[in-house]
């Protein structure tokens, strides 16, 4: 017999064993590896910004766990609730929270991706604001994305960036030449995180997070 291992929400306790010994109305979470970037499955990477960057499944979206990204952002990049997702998560705790939010916000699909070391070879190109500086002073050719709010455009932009709402990435990003390189920046990393892996999942060939955001451009 299989053996069926699976974590439960809410009030539930881990099992491990030939058979669930408890029954429980909560969700749950089967442990799998399952398939990253196609149709069936797509791998939410709950993860921040650098680890995302230092390895992680190919086609996997970047929606990081903590400062409510997840609630805030999920149903822009995948408004598809019925779309059958895994979650990748740092600890078993967290992947608890994230499918619990997951499943408040609808999706009705939620799996746990459970990564081995050669399933995480992509990974995301980070630079720092300084790096950024320079690139714009010798006349570099790149496209800079900022994706911020609009009060927070306010508080200063630069001036070759494109401003995009942070709820509307996807959609701004429609049209743009795949094979052109794009810096993605926003104040400190995190959704910027988000439209980077998005564009690489719908394509774009060169696309880099500018890791510490305006945070870092201010402090220049």
């Amino acid at each position: 017999m299989r053996i069926v291992r699976t974590l439960r929400l809410g009030f539930c306790v881990v099992t491990v064993g030939l058979t669930s010994l408890l029954a429980c109305c909560t969700p749950k979470i089967p442990i799998e590896v399952a398939p990253a970037g196609g149709p069936e499955r797509l791998v939410i990477d709950i993860r921040e910004p650098t680890d995302y960057a230092a390895g992680h499944a190919p086609g996997a979206l970047n929606i990081q766990l903590t400062w409510d990204q997840l609630e805030d952002r999920t149903l822009g990049y995948v408004p598809d609730v019925k779309r059958p997702l895994a979650l990748r998560a740092s600890s078993q705790s967290k992947a608890e929270q994230g499918a619990a939010i997951l499943q408040e916000l609808g999706y009705q699909d939620v799996t746990l991706f459970a990564p081995k070391p050669e399933s995480e070879g992509e990974t995301l190109e980070l630079m720092m604001a300084e790096d950024l500086h320079q690139l714009i002073a010798a006349g570099g050719s790149s496209y800079l994305i900022d994706i911020r709010t609009p009060p927070e455009f306010e508080t200063g932009v630069i001036d070759s960036a494109v401003l995009v709402d942070q709820d509307a990435g996807p959609a701004a990003v429609e049209g743009l030449d795949k094979d052109a390189r794009y810096l993605i920046i926003c104040e400190g990393g995190w959704r910027s995180s988000q439209l980077a892996s998005w564009m690489r999942l719908q394509g774009f060939t060169d696309v880099v997070n500018v890791i510490d955001g305006m945070a870092g451009w201010r402090d220049l």
